[in-house]
């Protein structure tokens, strides 16, 4: 077997075992496929699709979660469902639903309304780089700043998930531009600190109250920026597996510490063409 493979038997393992609830085998046999470790396989996984193997089995579940609802109409009970796809509750399979899909599990009887669905990954020769990327180096002192934090799980590459659930207003999500206030078009902050997410502006932008400090901290980085009007879900998963997956093994650098800034440009939604997002890495020679 060789190396593409390993990695698509590896999916198809996945996608077999969906309804598994033991999820700590699932990366366990999947990894012996690919004839990786567990730690090798996640991080391959990760550099190749831009997203963390915890979130591609949840995105994955969530996803046919909705073709089953969607299949069975009236029939379909959601307790069922959630319990089919390792769900302990009715409730925290509907938050899990929501946040992906926009919707509850309810309304997707109904089959005018759209899904956000994820298809099942397929590995085939590619490559990484090739592609120019918008960058720069910069030295800064460092900023203060007031905002909310939160403790997430995994590693930073497998956070954009939970990134979502801090800034998303829908119900279930933690609406955390609300509460730290002010106007959204303008700067905002996204810090990811050994762990810990801040959703974080200028003191002078914010309003809300209960917010704590939270400092950008001072240093050279690696600045790199996207293209403008996307969506932030998509375009920083995209870049910072640009970044990982081919500039720091190119560039003589490497991350300094388990750190890293998103800086959200943020426009009027008459405006919404013009916002872009940038990613900042704490740097030291490699």
């Amino acid at each position: 077997m060789d190396f593409l493979e390993g990695l698509n038997a590896a999916v198809e393992y996945i996608e077999n075992h969906l309804q598994d609830v033991q999820d700590e085998v699932i990366p366990l046999q999947a990894a012996k496929l690919a004839a990786c470790s567990v730690g090798g396989f996640s991080r391959l996984f990760s550099a190749l699709t831009g997203m963390g193997l915890t979130e591609y089995v949840r995105r994955r579940r969530l996803t046919m979660a909705a073709y089953d609802l969607r299949a069975g109409g009236s029939q379909a009970r959601i307790i069922d469902i959630a319990v089919k796809y390792g769900y302990e509750s009715a409730d925290a399979f509907c938050r899990a639903f929501a946040r992906q899909h926009g919707v509850t599990p309810g309304k997707v009887r109904n089959t005018s309304v759209p899904l956000k669905v994820l298809p099942p990954v397929h590995f085939h020769i590619s490559f990484t780089g090739g592609r120019l990327m918008d960058f720069r180096i910069v030295e800064t002192p460092g900023m203060r700043l007031k905002g909310l934090r939160k403790q997430f799980e995994g590693p930073a590459s497998e956070r954009f998930g939970q990134e979502h659930i801090m800034w998303a207003d829908f119900d279930g999500c933690d609406n955390a531009p609300a509460k730290v206030g002010g106007e959204i078009p303008g700067i905002w902050y996204g810090i990811w600190d050994a762990g810990y997410y801040h959703v974080a502006r200028d003191e002078a932008d914010t309003t809300g109250e209960g917010l704590e400090p939270v400092v950008l901290k001072g240093g050279v980085y690696a600045v790199f920026k996207t293209g403008s009007g996307g969506f932030a879900g998509d375009e920083l998963p995209r870049l910072r597996a640009q970044i990982f997956g081919a500039w720091l093994k190119d560039g003589g650098y490497r991350q300094a510490r388990d750190y890293e800034v998103e800086v959200y440009h943020l426009t009027a939604k008459s405006e919404k063409d013009k916002r872009y997002y940038e990613i900042w890495i704490p740097l030291e020679r490699a």
